[in-house]
């Protein structure tokens, strides 16, 4: 794998390295946020790895900065910031994965594993099928694309949104739990992480919703999880 690494820390820079080529990864460090879009576009990596407290811009505006040129590269968080808050923070922002520092590099590294293993599935899976699409009620997915169309318009979703509304189209009017939405978007081995799906509910109603506070298609069972209602 390719690996891009953001953060001001010159001695981490220094471990993070170490681990990443002992295990065969080729790897660039950025020590300025500033430079990291730059860097990331003639770099093309496999992943990214993110403070979050850095000078001039901080992790999170980078990964929205990323996320913008790039809906697939995987973004890993890795700080000292432990709290669920910031990790909920990050999740929102597009990050696929959260590490807590100081870590043990062999977590690091099982980490890298995941998402190289998640990639090629999803790469794997992206073949297009016989029937790329899905009609439900007034909407249209592509589930190649992953795009959107409510009534004919275009819904601009990030890719988990997506994943997320298009798992509860596929079954509708049941309701699906957030465990059950965790590990059919992001996997099992992400079930005991701060992922807030209320946040991303939130925002995929934001675009979907003509009254994001009265749902119409994305509603909620209280105390059970949510649905995709085309009544």
């Amino acid at each position: 794998m390719k690996v891009m690494l953001v953060d001001d820390e010159p001695s981490f820079h220094v471990l993070v390295q170490s681990v990443c080529e002992s295990a065969g990864h080729e790897f660039r460090g950025v020590g300025d946020s500033r430079q990291a879009i730059e860097v990331f576009k003639a770099y093309a990596p496999d992943v990214v790895l993110l403070d979050i407290m850095m000078p001039c811009l901080d992790g999170y505006q980078v990964c929205e900065s990323i996320r913008a040129l790039d809906s697939e590269v995987a973004v890993v968080f890795l700080s000292a910031k432990g709290a669920v808050p910031d990790k909920r923070e990050a999740f929102s922002r597009g990050a696929d994965d959260y590490l807590v520092k100081p870590f043990d590099g062999e977590e690091l590294l099982m980490r890298l594993e995941a998402l190289q293993r998640r990639s090629q599935r999803a790469k794997a899976q992206a073949a297009p099928a016989p029937s790329e699409t899905l009609k439900v009620g007034e909407f249209e997915f592509d589930s190649v694309r992953q795009t959107l169309a409510l009534n004919g318009t275009s819904v601009q979703l990030t890719p988990k949104e997506f994943q997320i509304l298009y798992t509860l189209a596929l079954k509708p009017e049941t309701v699906m739990s957030k465990e059950e939405l965790i590990e059919a978007v992001w996997g099992k081995e992400y079930l005991d992480d701060a992922i807030s799906i209320a946040v991303y509910v939130r925002k995929i109603r934001e675009k979907i919703e003509q009254n994001p506070a009265k749902p119409r298609y994305l509603k909620t069972a209280w105390g059970m999880g949510y649905s995709f209602s085309i009544k």
